[in-house]
């Protein structure tokens, strides 16, 4: 196939753009004006182009089997995520309609799924998010993004499949929403027993390739998760341990922390009305977007696509940590430690 990545220079697009590659892929990677070209293979054609800015996509579509819609903007103002989010996917869209090209693969996100209506599992079953205003410019420019899409796959006879990853985590990007806070020395839990939706880079972008190629994903939502058997307290000390810091662990029931966040809500509330606004930490809905103890099963992605994760967690520490950083300096990792070797193409 001859597949464009949009969103190719981001932490997840660069990886996808290998993935494929290294499945025998044409990959055609789509990175805005002004990005520096990651150190892809020769074969992986660049196009520079900024969706967020009407233009002419034809050249961009051109030859192209399948796009794989990875461009969003995950910071910055509300304004600048609706942009950088819907905007740029309208525009996609509209070409792609007038292209030949109706194979379409969305990466969408957890956050559009309503976690205070999920009853001990969250799935693709679960329903998305109501009230979307109160839950920050990423939760509703996600929202607003997947339904643009659907709305044109129905009308148009788009062929199209959404995957939603978990937190997705690597080399670089180690510090994850679901881990707490970290103040200083001191890394604050909620619920540290509660299991994480972990996704590797490596995984979550092997699995949107195989996405990509099976033809059973077509007109399918897929939640993408490695195995749920990570708690936050391992995954906060193995991040502190192999990143050299001396940490200080301060592990709390997620009820207290749920409790302290509606009375600050309700304080707020009383003082403000609604122009109050809270950090995401004290903003019930969100905290229970990041911390609420539930279950991420992956049978559906396992089932329809035969899908399995090449990299255990341990193979993903090992890879996400190439060297421990210690008092002495920084020692490389000892592979008898991180279990068996890496698949081909995960550089240690």
């Amino acid at each position: 196939m001859k597949v464009l990545v949009t969103g190719s220079g981001g932490f997840l697009g660069r990886h996808i753009v290998e993935a494929l590659a290294r499945r025998g892929h044409a990959v055609r990677a789509m990175i805005r004006p002004n990005s520096a070209i990651p150190s892809w293979s020769a074969d992986v054609e660049v196009v520079r182009v900024d969706l967020r800015a009407p233009g002419d996509l034809r050249p961009a579509l051109a030859g192209v089997d399948a796009v794989i819609h990875a461009a969003a903007a995950t910071s910055g103002s509300e304004d600048a995520q609706f942009a950088s989010t819907v905007m740029a996917t309208e525009n996609l869209v509209k070409a792609m309609l007038a292209s030949q090209t109706k194979r379409l693969v969305l990466i969408s996100s957890f956050v559009l799924y309503d976690w205070d209506r999920a009853s001990g599992v969250l799935d693709e079953e679960t329903p998305t998010a109501r009230g979307i205003y109160e839950l920050g410019g990423y939760t509703i420019a996600k929202v607003w993004q997947e339904r643009l899409v659907r709305e044109a796959a129905q009308a148009n006879g788009l062929e199209l499949t959404v995957l939603r990853p978990g937190f997705i985590w690597g080399e670089g990007h180690t510090e994850i929403a679901g881990m707490g806070r970290k103040f200083g020395r001191v890394f604050m839990m909620f619920g540290p027993f509660t299991r994480l939706p972990l996704i590797h880079v490596f995984n979550c972008a092997d699995c949107v390739a195989a996405a990509t190629e099976n033809p059973a994903a077509i007109g399918e939502t897929f939640n993408l998760v490695d195995r749920d058997d990570v708690s936050v307290w391992r995954y906060v000390r193995e991040y502190a341990r192999r990143s050299g810091l001396r940490a200080v662990y301060l592990p709390l029931p997620y009820g207290l922390g749920l409790t302290v966040a509606e009375l600050a809500n309700w304080v707020s509330r009383r003082l403000f009305g609604e122009k109050g606004k809270l950090p995401s930490l004290l903003a019930p809905r969100r905290f229970r977007s990041q911390f609420r103890p539930l279950r991420f099963p992956n049978q559906k992605v396992e089932t329809r696509l035969g899908w399995r994760s090449p990299l255990s967690f341990s193979q993903a520490l090992e890879a996400s940590y190439p060297e421990v950083v210690s008092s002495r300096g920084r020692t490389r990792l000892d592979p008898d430690q991180g279990g068996r070797s890496l698949p081909e193409g995960v550089a240690r």
